[in-house]
């Protein structure tokens, strides 16, 4: 943290006096997410290690901006550290970020950037709600494809978002990934697409004998997302379908598996704080034969939230992927705050109890 706090230190010094130099505006920031979570289970993830951060997780970014609002050039230096479930605990970081644009290229609606550590307007879709930890307060999107050391070229008017990113350097397959992504607004509603081609692991896990292996490379991955929202006269519906195709990769099971595709709608009561998430899988989560889950969510308490949502496998050879969660959520002043029953794959042990807190410094 010591080193930390010199570098961010230094950070602010250099960039005021750039600022100074320039006379353009400069504008420090710091934020960050603090979410922490006990776990009581004998579920192998968990036994014993009830408060580890592979349950829980940190975010903090310290950043300072320079813009010179007569050319629209601006640059962004700092340092983040972060560390989430599945990380294996460990933190990553500190890291120097930096990013550097020109905002409305001579008074069009055309933007152009580089960031060194993350570009996310391509971001398309719903709440992502098919992985389940007892810490993600907040779903990523369906389409959410970040990508580091990229060109960003964004076209923004009143009805229409079009951002694109490209990656200089190769990938592990020579090739160079990019992204594309769109949004467009009308009466009553907007549409969005997606699409994003990259070299990326894929995972695949199957059970044999009550034994559970993954296989795991590299290979070309392609993802497509289509999907919007409508107002209705109760409330709003949301729809998308996300497909992904990557090179075959053949499992022990004997199966091929080339990819898959989810299909996931959203009905909002807003008059009764009450919606509904019905979700279809066809190997985008369960890669060996698909399956399917849900959402029931209400709102109507205040700062108090009831969600109970489950995904099941239509195959046993994909159960170990299998979830349920019920949760009541309250907001307590800077905390947002859960406690939680639901099951981990099938078997015995697999069930968890859980309370976690979510601290936002966004």
């Amino acid at each position: 943290m010591k080193k930390l706090f010199v570098l961010a230190l230094a950070v602010v010094l250099t960039l005021s006096l750039t600022a100074v130099a320039s006379a353009a505006t400069f504008d420090p920031y710091i934020g960050g997410r603090i979410t922490w979570s006990y776990v009581e289970s004998d579920h192998k993830d968990y036994d014993g290690n009830p408060v580890h951060l592979d349950n829980s997780g940190i975010k903090l970014l310290l950043k300072g901006k320079v813009t010179h609002e007569e050319t629209g050039t601006w640059g962004a230096i700092g340092a983040k550290i972060d560390g989430w479930p599945n990380d294996e605990g460990g933190l990553n970081g500190p890291n120097a970020i930096y990013d550097f644009g020109i905002n409305n290229i001579g008074g069009s609606n055309f933007s152009i950037w580089y960031s060194n550590w993350e570009n996310e307007n391509m971001n398309r879709g719903q709440g992502r709600i098919h992985d389940s930890a007892p810490a993600k307060y907040h779903e990523d999107f369906l389409f959410d494809r970040d990508m580091a050391n990229v060109i960003g070229i964004d076209y923004k008017t009143d009805k229409l978002a079009v951002n694109f990113g490209y990656v200089p350097d190769e990938n592990i397959l020579g090739d160079n990934d990019f992204q594309i992504a769109f949004t467009y607004n009308f009466d009553g509603g907007k549409v969005h697409a997606g699409y994003w081609s990259s070299a990326a692991v894929v995972s695949v896990s199957s059970t044999i004998n009550n034994v559970l292996d993954t296989d795991s490379k590299f290979c070309e991955v392609k993802e497509y997302i289509i999907g919007g929202e409508f107002k209705a006269g109760f409330g709003t519906i949301k729809a998308d379908y996300i497909t992904l195709d990557c090179d075959d990769i053949e499992l022990k099971t004997g199966k091929v598996y080339d990819g898959g595709s989810l299909a996931q709608v959203n009905v909002s009561f807003d008059d009764l704080k009450f919606d509904v998430t019905l979700v279809y899988d066809d190997g985008y989560k369960f890669k060996n034969d698909g399956g399917y889950g849900y959402q029931i969510r209400y709102t109507g308490f205040d700062n108090i939230t009831l969600a109970y949502r489950a995904f099941e496998a239509d195959k046993k050879v994909d159960e170990h992927e299998n979830f349920t969660d019920f949760y009541i959520g309250y907001k307590y002043g800077i905390f947002e705050t859960r406690l939680g029953y639901g099951t981990v794959g099938e078997g015995k042990d697999n069930d968890r109890l859980y309370a976690s807190v979510y601290i936002s410094f966004w």
